[in-house]
C-alpha cells in the first residue's frame, strides 16, 4: 500500500487505513489537533467524494473510562507508535486534504470490531 497524503492522481483512502489527520478547528469536547484517524467510509465512496468518514484515535493511556463503542488498537498495528483507542463516538466526515499522511492499515479483525462499535454508536441493527 502506498504512503503519503491522498492527492491528485493518487489512490483514494481505503476503508481501514489510518492517516494522520488535521482536525482543527474544533469546538467543545471534540477531539482536536493532529492525530491518527481510521477511515471507515467505503472505498468506493472515497473515490468519488471530496470527503471521507473517519473515527479519531487517542492514546490509550489518556482514556480512563472506556465506552462500549471504544476499540483498543495495540501498537504497532496500523503504523501506530502508541497503544490507542478508536473513538467511534466521534465519527465525522472530513475533507480529504485534512489527511496528512498514511500511517498504515488495520487488520480485518480490528476493522470488524470498529464496525460493531459503530453499530452501537449509531444504534444500528
Amino acid at each position: 500500500m502506498k504512503s503519503g497524503s491522498p492527492g491528485a492522481g493518487s489512490a483514494p483512502p481505503q476503508r481501514g487505513e489510518i492517516y494522520l489527520l488535521r482536525i482543527d478547528p474544533t469546538e467543545g469536547s471534540e477531539q482536536a489537533g493532529t492525530r491518527p484517524a481510521v477511515v471507515v467510509s467505503r472505498t468506493s465512496l472515497n473515490r468519488a467524494s471530496p470527503v471521507v468518514v473517519v473515527c479519531p484515535l487517542t492514546e490509550a493511556m489518556r482514556v480512563p473510562y472506556r465506552y462500549p463503542c471504544d476499540v483498543e488498537v495495540r501498537a504497532p498495528e496500523g503504523g501506530l507508535k502508541n497503544d490507542s483507542v478508536v473513538l467511534t463516538g466521534q465519527v465525522r466526515a472530513v475533507a480529504k486534504h485534512r489527511l496528512l499522511k498514511r500511517l498504515g492499515e488495520l487488520s480485518p479483525d480490528t476493522l470488524r470490531q470498529i464496525e460493531r462499535a459503530l453499530k452501537t454508536t449509531l444504534d444500528l441493527p
